[in-house]
């Protein structure tokens, strides 16, 4: 029941990320940045009121809404407003704070659910979206959305192989990190690891992750390039998850955990500047709404897809498929990326 709600949420993001990144194209930013908001704290409102699985669906379902309509309206305003070449910094700055919030969300949750219960936890988080919804009511209009796009703009976009390139990244790169999220804490356990040291594992990785942000937003800047930083990235990330069932213990487990949070921090940032860098502000909403969707479908594929693995033939043959799927999206979007520079 607990992965239908989940998944509720997850399916209704990924199919509504693209049109609402096409009004947000259409209506600005802005519309759409406050309104995503503002249905995610009334839903997190509306949580504590319900217990039984249906009204959890239609509720955190409404809540993928939510979030569909924020992500890609605030991932274009960063490419609209950004200064002339500090597009990386910019993208930098921006997930270093989105990854800050997906880091201190759960330790208030946690400390609230522990004093006041699960539901006060709900009802805590909605007052904390309102007041960001309030702060963000007062930013002034950045223009952007001023200019409409036109079919001909769209069609490009779609023919477009550096934005198809992201996409395809990106897939691969929440591929990986779907595997790990969903499976390590499993391999963990079976290796008689803690909860204690898996969450510390797992929190190394959200730590460097975050940290790295900002250095390589300056690299990228500095030296201009976008490809090699993506390729690279994700090479990385592939080899250390491959290699996370061979570790022999939880110091290299703290290791690999530590390359991935630098490979993912290097490759999105590079992945999100590219992809605005490849558009225009008048179709770079629907750029990140897709880009949003590629994020869902790489999450959900991993978990989906290598959960019979895992379970037949075991964590090794799991995860060195999880490495092999993401080479392989690596050379996917290496040649699209190539054709398009040609």
């Amino acid at each position: 029941q607990v992965g239908l709600v989940m998944g509720a949420h997850m399916v209704v993001a990924a199919i509504s990320a693209i049109p609402f990144g096409v009004a947000s194209d259409r209506w600005g930013r802005r519309t759409l940045l406050l309104g995503g908001m503002a249905l995610s704290a009334l839903t997190s409102l509306l949580l504590p009121l319900v217990s039984l699985p249906p009204g959890l669906m239609v509720i955190y379902g409404a809540a993928g809404l939510g979030v569909a309509a924020f992500t890609p309206s605030v991932m274009s305003l960063v490419g609209d407003v950004a200064a002339p070449g500090a597009m990386a910094r910019a993208y930098a700055w921006y997930t270093t704070a989105l990854y800050a919030g997906f880091g201190l969300g759960p330790i208030l949750g946690g400390y609230v659910a522990q004093g006041w219960g699960h539901r006060a936890a709900f009802v805590v988080a909605g007052i904390v979206i309102a007041a960001a919804l309030a702060a963000g009511a007062m930013l002034p209009p950045s223009g952007a959305g001023a200019a409409r796009p036109s079919r001909v703009a769209a069609a490009d976009l779609r023919r477009n192989r550096r934005v198809w390139a992201g996409w395809i990244a990106t897939v691969s790169g929440l591929g990986l990190w779907g595997a790990i999220l969903t499976f390590f804490p499993l391999l963990a356990r079976e290796r008689g690891i803690s909860l204690v040291e898996i969450g510390l594992v797992l929190g190394v990785q959200a730590f460097v992750n975050t940290a790295a942000r900002v250095p390589a937003g300056w690299l990228l800047d500095r030296t201009g390039a976008r490809r090699p930083y993506v390729l690279g990235g994700l090479v990385a990330a592939a080899l250390a998850t491959a290699l996370l069932p061979h570790a022999s213990g939880r110091a290299d487990f703290v290791l690999l955990s530590a390359a991935l949070g630098v490979a993912f921090a290097v490759t999105f940032v590079a992945v999100g500047a590219a992809l605005s860098e490849a558009t225009i502000p008048a179709t770079r909403g629907l750029a990140m709404g897709g880009y949003s969707t590629a994020i869902y479908i790489g999450m959900g594929l991993a978990s989906i897809t290598l959960g019979p693995v895992m379970a037949g033939w075991g964590y090794a043959a799991g995860f060195t498929l999880a490495g092999a799927a993401g080479a392989l999206g690596t050379v996917v979007t290496a040649a699209l990326w190539g054709r398009a520079l040609r």
